[in-house]
């Protein structure tokens, strides 16, 4: 019994997380699959201590160290966030556990599980293969100045990398890889987060398993589902003012969301140009997002925030009309016919 136990509370512990690999600006995915490890950066050097590749565990600080040895080898860093954010998340990736790493240019991600604990290696036999990748990427590459080889000496075994199309992970882990972090944990799933997680799910990908939904629908719970499941920021704006052009056929609407668009995402006017309607859209929020309300000419516009996913309870807010995603759903279900995005997810009558 203490046994099964064991294992339940191992796989509960299990977690999911992506990272760059491109430790220093390299692009190391072919290293890291060579080698099948993953790596974590930002290498902390042990006060007193010279730099030595062929000696890594005597010159590194072990992050999974005691707290009163961390204090200790921190306590004359100028900026301690990275290396304590390496501290912090090294214990929460346990074997089993299962990293992502995001490669949009390729129309894939590289997925594999963790075989063992974290480790520093000593002498890693592929540090000079690194060098060379990087020289052949016309990146830096002394590694006594800036320590390249230590890049690639922290972190996890895996049992190997495996592509999955990009097409094949719903939206709502797709749009957590794609940012600044060099690293960090999936959320789970933000309508079902107890039942499905992002363990279990790419854990089915692993297992070759489709997650692409193939059957036609139009129950709201399904619907919902799918909007959740394939939306990223830009196609939720896109989605926002389809629906809004289908809502309001005498307007005109055009999508404008970009750099500069001051939150703006939508615009609608009538025939002879003025301003009907402004949109803004949010595919997570934890409020109404705000809209100037400045002055209209004679005309009245309307405000519009929808969001897709909120992170709380959405208070209404004067002047603005909500679409959640409850408005959402039930727009897609009703203008399925006329909407791309429709066919897509699949949503329509059973063929």
């Amino acid at each position: 019994m203490s046994h099964e136990l064991d294992n339940r509370q191992d796989t509960e512990r299990q977690i999911a997380f992506f990272c760059r690999a491109k430790p220093q600006d390299a692009d190391a995915l072919e290293l890291f699959m060579q080698v099948k490890r993953v790596f974590i950066g930002y290498p902390l050097l042990r006060k007193g201590r010279r730099y030595n590749p062929r000696a890594l565990t005597r010159c590194l600080v072990d992050p999974t160290c005691d707290d009163e040895e961390w204090a200790r080898q921190i306590a004359s860093q100028r900026s301690t966030r990275s290396f304590s954010r390496n501290r912090n998340f090294i214990p929460c990736v346990t074997p089993g556990s299962i990293v992502v790493i995001p490669r949009p240019e390729h129309g894939a991600a590289y997925v594999a599980r963790i075989v063992d604990q974290f480790e520093i290696v000593d002498s890693p036999p592929w540090a000079e293969a690194y060098l060379n990748l990087r020289a052949d990427q016309q990146l830096h590459f002394g590694d006594g100045e800036r320590h390249h080889i230590a890049d690639v000496a922290q972190g996890w075994p895996v049992d190997g990398y495996k592509r999955v199309d990009l097409s094949r992970l719903p939206g709502w882990l797709r749009n957590s890889m794609f940012g600044r972090s060099t690293f960090g944990q999936f959320k789970d799933h933000p309508l079902n987060p107890d039942t499905v997680t992002a363990h279990k799910t790419l854990s089915r990908l692993l297992d070759g398993q489709s997650l692409i939904p193939t059957s036609w629908t139009l129950e709201p719970e399904e619907i919902r589902r799918r909007l959740v499941d394939t939306l990223n920021p830009s196609a939720f704006e896109n989605l926002v003012v389809s629906l809004l052009q289908l809502e309001n056929p005498k307007e005109i609407w055009h999508q404008t969301g970009g750099p500069g668009d001051g939150g703006i995402d939508g615009i609608g006017s009538n025939e002879d140009g003025e301003i009907t309607g402004l949109m803004q859209a949010k595919l997570n929020a934890w409020d109404t997002p705000e809209l100037t309300q400045g002055a209209n000419g004679d005309y009245q516009a309307n405000y519009y925030a929808a969001v897709l996913i909120p992170d709380q309870p959405i208070p209404p807010t004067d002047g603005t009309i909500l679409l959640d995603l409850q408005w959402i759903t039930a727009a897609v279900r009703r203008h399925y016919r006329s909407l791309p995005q429709a066919r897509a997810m699949r949503i329509g009558p059973a063929k």
